[in-house]
């Protein structure tokens, strides 16, 4: 039996998704218990505003918290919003390519004022960290199923 090492464990593209998305949620909940909204199941309630537009397409509204001034992908879905006093963690679907979703944070982020500080490119995945003022924001894009899944965390940023 041959062990593998932590770099080919993470090379798969499952794999960092799901890395990516268990340190998201070890960050959303490191500090206690924060509010969750998600999208209902059919039949059920959403905690989230709703709205409807001209064509009677339901949506539900991004949490408070999240700063106006970070840019949200046109047409995505919100999946799930984690919120705990001035941090937030929202997750969006989207059926834009990861690429064409790649290319509007990088564009959007520096439009909004954000100075991006870091940011890294696979044909699977796309992080970035972006900072204007004394907030950062993290940006993660991966696959998901024939789709594109967008994690954006907000937070004040740390001494």
């Amino acid at each position: 039996m041959r062990l593998r090492s932590g770099r080919e464990i993470l090379g798969s593209s499952n794999a960092r998704g799901r890395v990516a998305v268990a340190l998201i949620a070890l960050l959303a909940f490191a500090s206690g218990c924060g509010k969750v909204e998600r999208a209902p199941a059919p039949g059920g309630k959403s905690a989230a505003p709703q709205t409807a537009d001209a064509s009677g397409v339901k949506s539900f509204a991004l949490p408070v918290e999240l700063p106006r001034d970070v840019p949200v992908l046109e047409g995505a879905t919100l999946k799930a919003a984690v919120s705990q006093g001035d941090r937030s963690v929202v997750q969006l679907y989207t059926t834009t390519s990861l690429a064409d979703a790649t290319k509007f944070y990088e564009v959007e982020l520096k439009k909004q004022g954000w100075k991006i500080d870091s940011s890294s490119k696979s044909a699977d995945m796309f992080v970035a960290s972006a900072k204007k003022g004394n907030t950062v924001c993290g940006v993660t894009i991966t696959r998901e199923g024939k789709g594109t899944l967008v994690r954006l965390a907000v937070s004040p940023e740390r001494s």
